[in-house]
């Protein structure tokens, strides 16, 4: 299993805290306005992080890594398949009656 576990560090290279802060608010940024998706990624994200910040255990850090990874590839493809994506939020003002 180590051998396993080794591989594994070096198909996966690690996050820095700072990376995954960044994909968090990426998330939150497009769950607020209105992806359900991202919301859904941002959960999950979280969830993770509440695990391995009340444990402190190696197993949950790799999970919140790895859903930091999965978050990560999800919005590398949303962004690939929307590249002029325009926030609502941009497109037709703060507060808008029509929205």
């Amino acid at each position: 299993m180590k051998r396993i576990n080794s591989l594994y560090g070096v198909a996966t290279p690690p996050m820095t805290d700072t990376q995954i802060e960044n994909i968090e608010n990426k998330l939150l940024q497009l769950a607020i306005e209105g992806n359900k998706e991202a919301t859904w990624q941002y959960a999950d994200l979280y969830l993770c992080r509440l695990d391995w910040e009340r444990t402190r255990s190696a197993e949950n850090r790799r999970d919140f890594v790895d859903q930091a990874q999965d978050a990560q590839a999800w919005l590398t493809d949303t962004n690939a398949l929307m590249p002029d994506y325009v926030p609502d939020s941009f497109a037709f003002g703060v507060g808008d009656p029509l929205r």
